[in-house]
């Protein structure tokens, strides 16, 4: 709804216009003018203002825009049950959602985000990297488990930073996976596993487990069968909890640096 661009370069009063709508888009979509700019406490000329360095040509059509982002959002929203139909043989635990609220409000703070697998973990490692970037977030994949995925940490150590590493292996037992989740385990890096159950050692290594109770079909060695659906469930899910969290203050850390530092 608001190019990332021009939300760089605002003042500080456009920023706190710009910080309510993205929290109000339920109320600001049916606002005029002079109720955003009560709500916001500035003029409605700053606000009309605020609108064209945004790109619109007028408050009618940029508040078209927040109906469409609103029904967008609702969309979102309303798929849940239809996705949930599709995982009636899947049982997540309990506290399934409220483990990925933690691990959305860690990404959210993060500066960097890992996500490593081997073979069709792999695949899904890349998958998740993907869609967190299309969302902003700095983060990418790796299907090496050689990657010296300490490098970064040990270079800030003592900062602020924050990384945080998503693991995928659906047994939890892939060798690689299990030394790599060892190493993390004496590092700042905050460490997710995604598994099919929960009684394996990559579980019991991590800051974070989450694990789904599906069918498990390898018949060969080399030959996983296994779905890879309650993943890619895992996958939307947390990207859907990070597009729908649209307060200006939980953008992606780089866009809110790059913002104050105009």
């Amino acid at each position: 709804m608001f190019d990332i661009d021009k939300l760089k370069v605002l003042n500080e009063l456009d920023r706190e216009i710009a910080k309510y709508i993205l929290t109000s888009l339920d109320k600001v979509a049916y606002m005029r003018v002079r109720e955003l700019a009560d709500a916001t406490n500035v003029s409605p000329a700053t606000v009309v203002r605020f609108t064209k360095k945004m790109g619109y040509s007028s408050f009618p059509e940029f508040r078209v825009t927040v109906k469409q982002e609103l029904a967008k959002q609702k969309k979102i929203l309303s798929n849940e049950n239809q996705r949930q139909s599709l995982l009636n043989n899947t049982v997540f635990p309990d506290d399934f959602d409220d483990k990925v609220e933690s691990l959305v409000e860690k990404i959210v703070a993060a500066d960097l985000i890992h996500c490593i697998g081997i073979g069709v973990s792999g695949i899904m490692a890349e998958y998740a990297a993907r869609q967190l970037t299309t969302l902003g977030y700095c983060s990418f994949a790796s299907t090496s488990p050689y990657f010296p995925y300490l490098t970064s940490e040990q270079r800030v150590k003592g900062s602020n930073n924050s990384e945080v590493c998503l693991i995928f292996s659906v047994s939890g037992e892939t060798i690689e996976m299990v030394q790599i989740a060892r190493l993390l385990s004496d590092s700042k890096i905050y460490t997710t596993s995604v598994t099919n159950k929960g009684n394996n050692s990559l579980s019991a290594l991590v800051d974070l487990s989450l694990t789904y109770d599906t069918s498990y079909d390898r018949v060969h060695l080399n030959v996983d069968l296994s779905s890879q659906l309650p993943v890619i469930f895992f996958i939307e899910t947390v990207v859907k909890h990070l597009y729908t969290r649209s307060s200006y203050h939980e953008l992606p850390q780089s866009i809110n640096y790059s913002i104050g530092d105009t």
